[in-house]
């Protein structure tokens, strides 16, 4: 093997890690404001990213 094909494999890995990484924050994101706003019924699927409520869900585990 030479240097260029170890990169080249290195490169790949890397880059495979992000995709997988970037596909579970998607999801997270996807399935938090699906589940706040269809299956809590609370309204505005935004709202999740509204940090006095991820205080308030903290509050309840602490």
């Amino acid at each position: 093997m030479t240097w260029k094909t170890i990169l080249k494999d290195i490169a790949f890995y890397v880059l495979k890690v992000l995709v997988v990484l970037l596909l579970i924050a998607a999801a997270f994101i996807g399935g938090a404001m699906l589940g706040y706003s269809v299956i809590g019924g609370a309204g505005d699927p935004m709202d999740v990213f509204n940090p006095e409520l991820w205080q308030h869900v903290l509050d309840f585990i602490f």
